[in-house]
């Protein structure tokens, strides 16, 4: 109770010859009296009765515990959410890697093909020998640059594919391409399905196109060429992975890294 209030109750009581009656809202006893106060119990007689203020204390304990249940039941929908989304966003993810894996393996399959006719007869000569191989390299190239020019026809590659460039597998300033060295059975390029030239200060550098890869038989003039593709992704990332096949490089050694230890080893 204010203290204006107080003043007014007690300028009231005074006015008034007899004291009047008044019963505690505590104990319940009944005292004529002008004084604020229970003298029993001491209690206020314009307080509330105790179990009033017990009961809006235990009313408003029991508004809170409700608002505290709400803001956790909440809290756990949330989560529950958010977990939901994480499980959607992973599932779409996986599927998005396996798209891309199948792709992989279906845009980097080996595929075969034979120029048994170029093959030099037994008796021919180193020269002869040389000869014969190298045009089982322009074989493959133009086999690499129709199946690039297929594969611009079916929307998988875009621009003009000129011609087709192979070259030596290991890159090295040094390094010989394998149809030029008579002991080595196998030859294996890199190889470029050429759209244009990389030019740098008005000269030709490099060469710009698609990237394939070619593996020679020079006992059986056979050949195997695949389509070298880096795996699409977000942001630079990756979304997988998909090691070239042996037949690709014929080969038959154990793989490491996104390759293979050696391709001559077994």
């Amino acid at each position: 109770m204010s203290d204006s209030v107080r003043d007014d109750v007690r300028a009231a009581l005074a006015r008034n010859g007899e004291a009047p009656q008044r019963s505690c809202p505590r104990c319940g006893r009944q005292e004529r009296t002008r004084s604020e106060h229970c003298p029993h119990c001491g209690y206020s007689y314009f307080a509330r009765p105790p179990g009033d203020v017990r009961r809006r204390r235990l009313a408003a304990g029991a508004a809170g515990l409700v608002v505290l249940i709400a803001a956790a039941v909440g809290a756990a929908v949330l989560i529950l959410d958010r977990n939901a989304q994480d499980r959607r966003d992973r599932a779409a993810r996986a599927g998005l890697v396996a798209a891309e894996i199948a792709r992989l393996k279906r845009v980097q399959a080996p595929h075969r093909g034979s120029a048994v006719a170029l093959k030099p007869p037994s008796s021919a000569s180193p020269v002869q020998r040389l000869a014969a191989r190298h045009r089982l390299l322009v074989a493959a190239e133009d086999a690499i640059t129709a199946d690039a020019r297929h594969r611009v026809a079916s929307g998988e590659l875009r621009g003009t594919i000129s011609h087709t460039e192979c070259g030596p597998f290991l890159r090295a300033r040094n390094a010989v391409p394998d149809d030029r060295v008579l002991s080595k059975p196998i030859g294996r390029y890199d190889c470029v399905a050429v759209t244009s030239d990389a030019n740098h200060l008005g000269k030709t550098v490099g060469k710009l196109g698609y990237a394939f890869v070619a593996a020679l038989d020079f006992r059986r003039f056979t050949y195997v060429l695949c389509r070298n593709s880096p795996a699409q992704g977000e942001a630079g990332k990756p979304l997988a992975f998909v090691r070239l096949d042996r037949a690709c490089l014929a080969t038959k050694s154990a793989a490491i890294g996104s390759g293979y230890v050696d391709p001559d080893t077994k």
